[in-house]
This record gives C-alpha cells, structure tokens and sequence, in this order.
C-alpha cells in the first residue's frame, strides 16, 4: 500500500477499491452488498471519503456513488486504472494525483514533445530529446509531466 492511502481506514479502502477508476458511477446497493455490510457502516464510509473528496455520493433511493475525479483533467479520467491507454496531454504542467488515478501502465504524449509510458520505481523520471519529462514521486506515486524548449524535435 503506498504511502497516499494509508491514511484511509480499511473500510474506507475496501469500498473506494470497488468503485470504477474511470469515475463512472456504481450502484450503491450493488457496492453495499458485495461489500457485506449494513447500511450504517456503508454510509459512515461513504461520508469519510467524500470529506477527504475521494468520492461522491447521490442523494435518495437507488443512489450512485463515484470516485471524485474532478481534481484529475478530464483527458486522464478514461486512463485511470487502465494500462495500455494513451493520453494527449492538453497542458502543462500538470501533476495527476495516484490516489485518485492510477496511471500505471499508461502511455503520456504531448503534441511536438513526445511522450512516455507510466512505468518504473517510483521516484523515476523519463524525458527525451523533444522536452517531454514525466516523473513518479517516490512518496505519493503521483505523476508529473512538465515540457521544455521548443515544440517540433522529438
């Protein structure tokens, strides 16, 4: 377990484990029954992680719940949790938080600058010729990528 989801109970990491990486919404009697617990226990965590904004929660019968990719640029949300994706990056720099989104596996581009996949030990960088960088934080696993110099050479 890294060092961004020690702070989550095992509750709280159970449930957001079973929640879609991409943010779609998950019916939240189905969650509450794969899960095996009652109805007091599913909410208490459901209202610990919308406080710490992991997810989001309907209101009423028949409620969804989701993770909270709002912090996450919407070009990344379909990659989260999916190796084997491809991301156009539209802006830099831009850090992509791993507790939210898991880009492991996932390959990272930026028009004229190249790109690289979301590989190696966490604290690596890979850059190349074109000014593309892409960096693991040892600490959080969160992903960096920044550019530099001019567009064209990669």
């Amino acid at each position: 377990m890294s060092q961004t989801e020690d702070h989550r109970d095992a509750d709280e990491q159970a449930l957001f484990e079973l929640l879609p990486a991409d943010g779609s919404p998950a019916d939240s009697t189905e969650i509450r029954t794969r899960l095996g617990w009652d109805a007091e226990r599913y909410a208490s965590a459901c209202v610990r992680l919308e406080e710490q904004e992991y997810v989001l929660s309907g209101q009423g019968r028949g409620q969804s719940v989701c993770r909270d990719l709002t912090a996450v640029p919407p070009e990344f949300r379909s990659a989260c949790g999916r190796p084997g994706s491809r991301v156009i990056v539209r802006q830099v720099p831009v850090t992509i938080p791993h507790a939210l989104c898991d880009l492991t596996g996932v390959s990272l581009s930026y028009p004229g600058h190249g790109g690289a996949t979301v590989t190696g030990p966490p604290g690596s960088a890979v850059w190349n010729s074109g000014g593309f960088r892409l960096e693991v934080d040892a600490d959080t696993l969160d992903v960096t990528v920044t550019v530099s110099g001019p567009a064209g050479n990669a």
